[in-house]
């Protein structure tokens, strides 16, 4: 691997608190598309941070869940977020999709090389909002071998957006995915399942943590963070299958407000290997999530 010098990751706190002062950003100015590129590095897990992070999901088949390696990827891409070459604010981003694979086994213990580019979408007023999608890819490398990857899709939120009416949304009913989906758990969430999980990954986005905080970024109530469901749906599908999750897709369709309760449903390739699963709303039935994943053999 060919790479600059490395730039050892901040911690996630502390970032955060400085993507305070990106607000004024604006982002209206016209530019092409373009790509920021960056190098960190950062220490590996240890062996009780994988238990806490296991512990909170019930257990995961991996030595080292991707969805854990996520939590690593968010710090890369908030870092790069701080850079004056991202256009627009930090906080209110809103993630709307993505992918992780292991390519390699993760060693415990032993530190990370991260090779991150953002793929920044052309802008300007002419721009529709629809576009203005940023790519964010970030390479996991441990002593020259590739391990792990990341492709993440966030929105840009407009500023003075209106806010989201949680009532409207109750409003709407969908019937229970087909009889080719299989349930395989449900789980109930309260108001401090987002304050939880953000001391575990670090994710202090205010949109998660306090109405008043979400309130500012357009939500009503504090939802939970995406990645939050996509580990409790890791976690349920590797111990319902016995294996390890090598890759792992999804797209957020609605953000769930806090407190709820959701379900994860299955459907299974005839492999046995690969699939898709879906969290719904357990009384509405509509779809939060969707996505695609593959087991190791």
């Amino acid at each position: 691997m060919q790479t600059e010098r490395p730039i050892v990751l901040p911690a996630l706190p502390g970032m955060f608190f400085r993507s305070l002062f990106t607000v004024a950003r604006s982002g209206e100015h016209v530019a092409s598309a373009s790509e920021m590129r960056g190098t960190f590095k950062s220490a590996g897990f240890n062996n009780e941070q994988l238990q806490r992070f296991s512990q909170a999901f019930g257990g995961f088949i991996s030595d080292v869940p991707l969805t854990m390696m996520y939590c690593l990827a968010q710090r890369v891409h908030l870092a790069q977020m701080l850079d004056e070459q991202f256009p627009w604010p930090a906080p209110g981003l809103v993630h709307v999709s993505n992918s992780l694979q292991q390519h390699a086994p993760i060693r415990i213990n032993q530190g990370f090389t991260m090779q991150a580019t953002i793929q920044l979408p052309a802008r300007g007023p002419a721009v529709s909002a629809r576009r203005l999608r940023p790519l964010f890819e970030v390479a996991f490398w441990q002593a020259d071998q590739l391990v792990a990857s990341c492709t993440s899709e966030y929105q840009v939120r407009p500023k003075n957006s209106p806010p989201r009416s949680a009532k409207a949304r109750e409003q709407k009913q969908a019937t229970p995915p087909g009889e080719q989906w299989q349930r395989l758990g449900s789980w109930s969430l309260d108001g401090a399942t987002g304050r939880q999980y953000a001391r575990l990954s670090g994710d202090f986005n205010p949109i998660h943590l306090h109405p008043l905080l979400s309130r500012w970024f357009g939500f009503d109530q504090p939802i939970i963070h995406g990645m939050y469901m996509v580990a409790r749906a890791q976690a349920e599908i590797e111990r319902h299958s016995g294996r390890a999750m090598q890759r792992l897709d999804v797209e957020f369709k609605r953000p769930v407000a806090l407190p709820a309760t959701i379900c994860l449903w299955q459907q299974a390739e005839l492999d046995g290997v690969q699939g898709g699963y879906q969290i719904c709303g357990a009384d509405d039935h509509l779809q939060r999530l969707e996505g695609h994943f593959k087991l190791f053999a």
